[in-house]
C-alpha cells in the first residue's frame, strides 16, 4: 500500500511536470509547423506561377498575330462612334462661342479647303425650242420685222431655239387666252404680263428701261380740246384688250357721255393714220407715237406703266429663265443686234420683278370679268 502511494505520487509529478513544459513549448512547436506549412505551399505555387508568365511573355513577343484571326469588337458601332463624335464636334463650337465675337486670332482665319461648300451648279439641260409670243400691235408682216432681230439675237446667245409667234389680231390673241394658251414667252403691256403672272404661273424678265405712257392726240384744229369735246365724236383706237382701248374707256366713267370709239385700227401707227385721214376726231396711242407727232395736240396722257416686257412661262426652266435675262439686260451693248431694240424703240432692257405690275390686272376687270 505504501509503495502504490509512492507510485501514485510520482506519476502526478511526472503528469504535471509534463503538462508545465507542453504549456511552455507549445507556441513554439505552432510557429514552426505555419513557417514549415508556408514554405511548403510557396514552393509548390510559385514554381507553377513562373513558367506560365514566362511562357506568356515570350508568346507575345515572338508570336506574330494571325491575318484571318477574328477581331473582338466592341458592342457599340463604328457608326454610332463617328456619328456621336460628328455630333459633339458640331455641338462645341456653339457652346464654346456663344457670345457675338470670336476668340481673337479666329475670326480673320480663313476656312481650310475641306470646309468650303461648293456651290451648286444648274444641271446641263438638253437644247430645246421655245415660243416667243407678242401682243399684235403691229400687222403680221411689220410684227415679223420689228420682233424678228430680237428672236435672232436669242437664237445666237443662247443654246436653245426660239420661234417667233405672232397672232393676227386682238380678237384672236385675246380667245388664245380664253382657251388657256399659254406660249414659252411672251412679249406684251403691263396689264396682260400681270394678268399671267397671276392665273398663269408666268415670270416677268425684262422690261423696258423708261415706262410708258398713253395720250389722246388730236389734229391741230382742236387746240385746248378737252376730253368732254369728244363725247359723241369719234375716236380711233385698237381694239380690247389692248391697254390704249381699256385707258380710254376709263377716262369716260358716264354711259351716258361717251365717245364713238373706233376700234378698228390695225395698228398704234394706223390709229393716228385714221385722224389724218379724217375719219376719226381724235387717236389713243403710245408715248413714242406721241413724241414723233409733234403737230399733233395732247389732249391727256395716262399714268405711266412698264413695258415691252418679256415674261417666261412656268414650263421654261428657272436656268433658262436667268440665262436669257443675263443675255437681255446686256443687248444694249452689242452693237451687231442694235436693230433689235431700235425696232422696238426702246434704249435697253432691265430686269422686272413681279412687284411692278402688283394690281395691274385690274385694267381688264373692267370689260373682261370673268375668265
Amino acid at each position: 500500500m505504501k509503495i502504490s502511494m509512492k507510485v501514485l505520487t510520482c506519476l502526478a509529478f511526472l503528469f504535471g511536470a509534463t503538462l508545465v513544459w507542453a504549456q511552455a513549448v507549445e507556441p513554439e512547436i505552432e510557429s514552426e509547423i505555419e513557417s514549415e506549412i508556408e514554405s511548403e505551399i510557396e514552393s509548390e505555387i510559385e514554381p507553377e506561377i513562373e513558367p506560365e508568365i514566362e511562357q506568356g511573355i515570350d508568346e507575345e513577343a515572338v508570336n506574330e498575330p494571325e491575318l484571318d484571326a477574328e477581331v473582338p469588337v466592341d458592342e457599340t458601332s463604328v457608326e454610332e462612334l463617328v456619328v456621336e463624335e460628328s455630333v459633339e464636334e458640331l455641338l462645341e463650337p456653339e457652346d464654346e462661342f456663344a457670345g457675338d465675337e470670336a476668340p481673337e486670332g479666329l475670326a480673320d482665319a480663313e476656312p481650310a479647303p475641306e470646309d468650303v461648300i461648293p456651290a451648286v451648279a444648274d444641271e446641263p439641260i438638253e437644247p430645246r425650242t421655245f415660243s416667243i409670243q407678242a401682243h399684235p400691235i403691229f400687222i403680221p408682216d411689220q410684227a415679223i420685222s420689228v420682233y424678228l432681230p430680237l428672236v435672232d439675237y436669242l437664237n445666237e446667245t443662247s443654246p436653245h431655239t426660239f420661234e417667233l409667234k405672232i397672232p393676227r389680231d386682238f380678237h384672236r390673241f385675246w380667245l388664245d387666252i380664253r382657251r388657256g394658251g399659254q406660249p414659252d414667252l411672251v412679249l406684251e403691256d403691263a396689264h396682260l404680263i400681270s394678268m399671267r403672272i397671276n392665273r398663269q404661273g408666268y415670270t416677268p424678265l425684262v422690261k423696258a428701261s423708261e415706262p410708258g405712257t398713253f395720250s389722246l392726240l388730236t389734229s391741230g384744229m382742236n387746240i385746248d380740246a378737252g376730253l368732254s369735246d369728244f363725247v359723241g365724236r369719234p375716236v380711233s383706237s385698237m381694239p380690247a384688250p389692248s391697254l390704249g382701248y381699256l385707258i380710254l374707256s376709263s377716262w369716260y366713267d358716264n354711259p351716258m357721255q361717251q365717245p364713238i370709239i373706233q376700234s378698228n385700227a390695225s395698228s398704234w401707227l394706223d390709229a393716228v393714220e385714221i385722224v389724218f385721214s379724217m375719219e376719226a376726231e381724235a387717236a389713243i396711242v403710245p408715248h413714242n407715237l406721241v413724241a414723233r407727232y409733234v403737230n399733233m395736240e395732247v389732249v391727256r396722257t395716262s399714268e405711266p406703266f412698264p413695258h415691252a416686257v418679256i415674261a417666261a412661262g412656268p414650263d421654261v426652266p428657272a436656268s433658262v429663265q436667268r440665262e436669257l435675262t443675263a443675255a437681255l439686260i446686256v443687248l444694249h451693248e452689242d452693237g451687231e443686234h442694235f436693230g433689235a431694240l431700235h425696232e422696238l424703240d426702246i434704249d435697253r432692257f432691265v430686269p422686272a420683278t413681279t412687284e411692278d405690275f402688283e394690281g395691274l390686272d385690274r385694267w381688264l376687270d373692267q370689260i373682261f370679268i370673268a375668265m
